[in-house]
């Protein structure tokens, strides 16, 4: 199995709505499966600015997902957890149903991983026989806050007319058991 990196297309954070007291947020922030009983099943959050887009995946400041990104990841995997959030833009008169995803890390690093002198991934390789079963993750071991995506998603993904998401490969290790 091979596995993406997906990210918000970085090509719209100029033309994006802006969230209203996370405005400054240039970062993701994390929200682990292990919290889903502190965030509430729905929740409204307010965005600002005047004709601007909201893509299929909006991953800063935390990650929320279409519906229609979150019926592909449903197929593929039973395990990820949704929150559903309602994007209101009282300005515009204009309400869109998305999803908090909730992800957890997991330990799929392979030996094969380069690091710079600093301890950062230099080159991120995935042991597929870790990552096996596992549609969206995040890697743990790194401090890195990108989703990894398998195949099967990503193909999924570009079967259908979503937009603002950008896929980059992952490398992964090769394995004779696999």
């Amino acid at each position: 199995m091979e596995y993406f990196i997906m990210t918000q297309d970085r090509r719209l954070d100029e033309h994006m709505v802006l969230f209203d007291g996370l405005k400054s947020a240039t970062r993701t922030l994390e929200v682990p499966r292990e919290r889903e009983q502190e965030i509430k099943d729905f929740t409204v959050v307010y965005v600002d600015g005047k004709d601007k887009v909201i893509p299929d995946l909006i991953d800063r400041p935390v990650v929320f997902i279409s519906d229609s990104l979150k019926k592909v990841i449903e197929m593929y995997d039973d395990d990820a957890l949704f929150k559903c959030a309602v994007l209101a833009h009282p300005v515009e008169e204009v309400q869109k149903t998305y999803w908090l995803l909730l992800v957890d890390r997991l330990e799929c690093l392979s030996d094969l991983t380069e690091y710079d002198p600093w301890g950062r991934p230099k080159r991120i390789v995935i042991d597929r026989k870790l990552a096996r079963g596992h549609g969206v993750f995040r890697i743990a071991g790194i401090d890195d806050q990108r989703l990894v995506i398998s195949l099967d998603i990503a193909e999924s993904i570009l079967r259908r007319d979503l937009w603002g998401i950008d896929l980059e490969p992952l490398q992964t290790k090769e394995d004779e058991d696999i």
